[in-house]
């Protein structure tokens, strides 16, 4: 049984290929599987260096533990000092959750026939269609945690029987794991408090942002701060009065023009929030955070790795159900081994502008 992690250089060679005997197979345009075997190579060097350094590495962190601890609200304080008596001794009430963590393929599918008559632009247009799917599971995930309010549970996650995976701070109701957020600067909570908004009128307004302003500042976090939307509504918020379109570098503007200093890949400003968009959120929704910085651990989410690892990535490797094939690569797969959790419950708040009553969203 072969046991331990591959890299992406297991795809150059695997202990039993030969590259003289690569070269000796030959698709149908005359491409030796040797090229076939560099390409690939290069576009998962591509999309890991892309996974490492993208705009959603803002918004949440990496670990390889299942299990996140932290402080809850209680009710302690400073006492008067007095000469002789000694005061009560005080400590911090912590609680916990669980990381998910999943295992994904992708089979490519190559049979036997096909690898002998294929030409290298199918190959390629499969190999690229692979690597969409995996950008795109990684994506959705990360976004289907944002808007989802119910804990993540069962062995199938790798959470056990009794481990929950909760959301941001939700009403105990809600969840399995109840939370009391600290409190910060005068203002106490219960495990009542509710970052899931649900707003009817089915419409964006500048009171949807300073509300979600409003609570992320009661928590300690501080802007400027980041609101993610989806294409379906971005036409709404540039209308806003208090939205601030960013510059476009295409464009010379008059000096009583104002326009929002922020980077390209935001759309404006509003209420201290940089506004983007983002393909895959739904209509309706929206999320609101404070962003530390890249791979933060003080970010909204966490990204589980498998047990060692220390950067998400995709690999390339013959699937281990399906045999030695009798073509090198004809059975191989895409893999990947991850889960999205929270990781700082208190900074995250959605918000669904369709209805009063809470309903997750569906990213796509």
């Amino acid at each position: 049984m072969a046991t331990g992690r591959r890299d992406t250089a297991s795809l150059v060679m695997l202990t039993g290929w030969d590259a003289t005997a690569l070269k000796s197979f030959q698709l149908e345009d005359g491409t030796n599987y040797a090229a076939v075997v560099a390409m690939l190579n290069a576009g998962l060097a591509g999309l890991n260096a892309e996974f490492a350094g993208d705009w959603m590495t803002n918004f949440y962190s990496l670990t390889d533990q299942p299990d996140l601890e932290y402080r809850v609200g209680v009710s302690n304080g400073m006492g008067l000092h007095t000469e002789y008596s000694l005061p009560d001794a005080q400590r911090a009430e912590t609680e916990g959750h669980m990381l998910p963590k999943r295992r994904l393929d992708r089979m490519l599918g190559w049979t036997w026939l096909y690898m002998q008559e294929a030409r290298m632009e199918q190959i390629e247009a499969d190999v690229a269609d692979a690597l969409k799917d995996v950008r795109d599971t990684r994506r959705q995930r990360l976004l289907r945690r944002l808007l989802k309010r119910g804990d993540d549970s069962g062995a199938s996650l790798k959470l056990g029987t009794g481990g929950y995976s909760p959301g941001f701070a939700t009403t105990a109701g809600s969840t399995s794991v109840d939370f009391v957020p600290p409190a910060n600067a005068g203002t106490e909570f219960d495990n009542t408090h509710e970052h899931y908004v649900g707003i009817a009128g089915g419409v964006f307004t500048n009171a949807v942002f300073t509300d979600a302003y409003d609570e992320l500042r009661e928590h300690g976090h501080e802007p400027p701060f980041d609101f993610l939307i989806g294409p379906s509504d971005r036409a709404a918020v540039e209308a806003l009065t208090n939205f601030t379109a960013a510059a476009d570098n295409l464009v010379l503007y008059g000096s009583t023009q104002d326009r929002a200093r922020v980077p390209s890949d935001y759309i404006g400003t509003i209420s201290h929030f940089m506004v983007r968009e983002v393909r895959g959120v739904p209509q309706y929704y929206g999320f609101g955070y404070k962003s530390y910085g890249r791979l933060s651990q003080r970010n909204p989410l966490r990204i589980r790795l498998h047990k060692g690892e220390s950067a998400f990535r995709a690999m390339a490797m013959p699937h281990p159900n399906a045999g030695s094939g009798i073509i090198p690569l004809q059975n191989l797969m895409m893999y990947c081994e991850f889960g999205v959790g929270v990781a700082d419950r208190t900074n995250g708040t959605t918000r669904y502008v369709n209805n009063e009553t809470w309903a997750d969203g569906t990213a796509t």
